[in-house]
């Protein structure tokens, strides 16, 4: 009995861990104080050729400084891990009460987008924080590399 509610239970437990860090601001979340040692000039000659477009702003090591230019890799790096753990749980929690793999697959991408456009319009609300659709491809896509994951590690115990 404890068994076939402990995937459900992580999800939720996951879900709300989701929760809790959208409903912080950004100055709440930065690391940048730490990232500071980073902004010398060796890593801002190693980082200055690298510059593009995520939201309709330029992110750079010249805009952002080398500090700034780092958090944005991985703050986006914990979209994609965050959702990658929660693609899987979906996954594993739809495989369990649906038999069929494909409507398990399709559930679960669909649960994480939902989740997903309803984690950035959370944020919407939240002081200091900006929603963007970006982030919810990005975490979208996240979740569905958990989704495989967890598809094909079943398959592959399934066959062991």
């Amino acid at each position: 009995m404890i068994r076939r509610y402990f995937f459900p239970g992580l999800l939720v437990l996951w879900a709300m861990v989701i929760f809790f860090f959208s409903s912080q601001t950004y100055e709440e979340q930065s690391i940048t104080p730490f990232l500071a040692q980073f902004n010398t000039p060796y890593w801002y000659d190693k980082l200055s050729g690298i510059s593009f477009m995520y939201g309709g702003v330029e992110v750079s090591a010249q805009i952002a400084g080398v500090n700034g230019f780092l958090e944005f890799f991985l703050r986006k790096g914990a979209h994609l891990f965050i959702f990658f753990v929660f693609g899987l749980l979906t996954f594993r929690v739809w495989g369990r009460f649906v038999k069929n793999p494909v409507l398990s697959f399709s559930g679960a991408l669909l649960c994480v987008l939902f989740y997903a456009s309803a984690d950035e319009l959370h944020q919407k609300l939240t002081g200091g924080r900006t929603p963007l659709w970006q982030d919810v491809m990005l975490d979208t896509f996240g979740g569905l590399l958990g989704i495989f994951f967890s598809f094909f590690f079943y398959r592959w115990r399934r066959r062991q």
